[in-house]
């Protein structure tokens, strides 16, 4: 029921990508990022500030390419403050990874900084401690180009 959900209000978010305005909020998180690894994401951010988008990780268990959809909220504010969820749908699909940060464009450099923690699945609650993976990462303004790939929905 909650996947079901989570998959409804993405979406209803994604098919107003194109006519989603950010004119309301002081700064928007509204576009395309990549960190030092390779992994890229789109997000698009509307006027409340509800973060929808997808991501895609160079970095996984399996050694694959790792895809998922973002859900999350950004505040309103002029450096942001956001928190987002990647709900992994290729390898590991049964993890999830947040992320929660904040904005910052010193001198025109515009900069997501990030610490996330990663959660596997495990069958056993007495490795539950060994199951989530704790990290930082930094995102920069991508240009479209780079995350071409994050437009194709056929591979979810």
């Amino acid at each position: 029921m909650q996947a079901g959900m989570l998959r409804l209000a993405a979406r209803r978010s994604l098919s107003t990508i194109s006519g989603v305005s950010t004119a309301g909020l002081k700064a928007s998180l509204a576009g395309y990022w990549t960190n030092k690894l390779g992994s890229h994401m789109r997000i698009t951010v509307n006027d409340s500030g509800f973060i929808t988008g997808r991501y895609k990780s160079k970095v996984s268990a399996s050694g694959e390419v790792a895809r998922g959809d973002i859900v999350g909220y950004q505040q309103d504010i002029t450096q942001p403050t956001f928190g987002f969820v990647v709900k992994w749908a290729t390898a590991p699909a049964d993890s999830v990874t947040v992320w929660a940060g904040q904005y910052y464009n010193g001198g025109g450099k515009e900069q997501l900084k990030t610490m996330w923690l990663l959660r596997e699945h495990d069958p056993a609650a007495n490795d539950n401690w060994d199951a989530t993976l704790v990290g930082m990462d930094v995102f920069t303004r991508a240009v479209p180009a780079e995350c071409e790939d994050l437009d194709d929905r056929s591979e979810l």
